[in-house]
């Protein structure tokens, strides 16, 4: 008999635990989602504006789609670490679709959790404004400016990245499940973030989205500062990055470069991400898709590294043109002659 209650007890805290990581957005919260996303009646020039930079933004997600399927393309990896994210969601899961855990570090506000029941029509206007803002700035380059991420995301009215997160989530099908604040703490600083937990209705399947506000300086990535042990315990990770602005060039970023790569099984760029020295042969295998034939100076980014041996790579593979803008190649030529993707597995 008290083997029989000791059974029922074990089963009844297993029952509490799975009831309480499944809490659900009131249909409320639910609602307003959809609203932000452009998916209901009620606001007809934010939902025609969002159908139209949509249209652009899923149309470039399906080449993406379907140029993968013709190369021997398998992030089999169920962690991603996007480091310089801003809130690009739609390129991240195009790389990596099938992943259960997306981890994403930018320089924006997390904007969690909003005040939207609190605001005024006009002020509700401005906050849909700069969601919308945002999905057009994406879908005309295929990357954020963190210029134009700043200037919408700093308004009081919309007060952070979260919204903008979960309406393009939203748009690209996923269902918000939950959401909740999250935080790191290290040496005299907390990085704030927060976790969605979200639903993909044609995989099938439970994902979790991870955002946090990181501003690296350059010291950052050692024992005790929270966030090496933060990055740490993600055990294996695959990793995306792209218009990075070189970030991870030369030397400054050393130690936090060093600690994504540590556990890196799986990394897609362009090449401003990582340079091309870190993922020697045998014990990487690098393949470039589309071509590569200079890197670029940006105004207030990091000088990039000269890499000639990134130019001999791509003309030895002589791959044709990508269908779509990828990195920063879009900026000089206006088309993709010069868009690249890095690929690099570890054997």
């Amino acid at each position: 008999m008290t083997k029989k209650i000791s059974i029922c007890f074990i089963l009844f805290l297993l029952h509490c635990q799975v009831t309480q990581t499944t809490t659900n957005l009131s249909q409320l919260e639910s609602d307003v989602v959809s609203e932000w996303a452009g998916l209901t009646p009620d606001d007809r020039i934010h939902q025609k504006e969002m159908d139209l930079s949509w249209k652009k933004l899923i149309f470039t997600k399906e080449l993406i789609a379907d140029y993968l399927k013709k190369k021997n393309y398998q992030p089999n990896v169920q962690t991603v670490v996007y480091p310089f994210s801003g809130i690009d969601v739609l390129n991240l899961f195009s790389f990596y679709p099938r992943c259960e855990n997306y981890v994403l570090f930018g320089l924006e506000d997390p904007g969690f959790p909003t005040k939207y029941h609190e605001l005024t029509d006009k002020e509700k206007f401005i906050f849909k404004a700069g969601i919308r803002n945002l999905s057009d700035h994406l879908a005309g380059r295929n990357y954020f400016t963190y210029r134009k991420m700043k200037e919408e995301t700093k308004k009081k009215e919309l007060n952070g990245a979260y919204p903008v997160f979960v309406a393009f989530l939203k748009r690209m099908g996923k269902e918000i499940v939950d959401s909740k604040e999250e935080s790191i703490s290290g040496k005299g600083i907390v990085y704030k973030g927060f976790t969605l937990k979200l639903y993909d209705p044609i995989q099938k399947t439970n994902q979790t989205l991870t955002y946090f506000k990181i501003f690296l300086i350059g010291n950052e990535g050692m024992p005790g500062d929270g966030l090496y042990e933060y990055f740490t315990n993600l055990g294996e990770i695959g990793i995306f990055t792209k218009s990075a602005e070189y970030l991870f060039h030369g030397e400054r970023r050393k130690t936090f470069r060093d600690l994504l790569l540590k556990n890196a099984k799986f990394v897609v760029q362009d090449e401003s991400g990582f340079p091309l020295r870190f993922f020697p042969t045998p014990t990487w295998d690098s393949k470039i898709y589309g071509r590569y034939e200079k890197s670029w100076n940006l105004s207030g980014a990091v000088t990039p590294e000269d890499q000639p041996e990134l130019k001999k790579l791509s003309q030895e593979t002589n791959d044709e043109i990508l269908p779509f803008p990828f990195g920063y190649g879009f900026l000089g030529t206006k088309d993709n002659r010069q868009s690249a993707i890095l690929v690099f597995q570890k054997n």
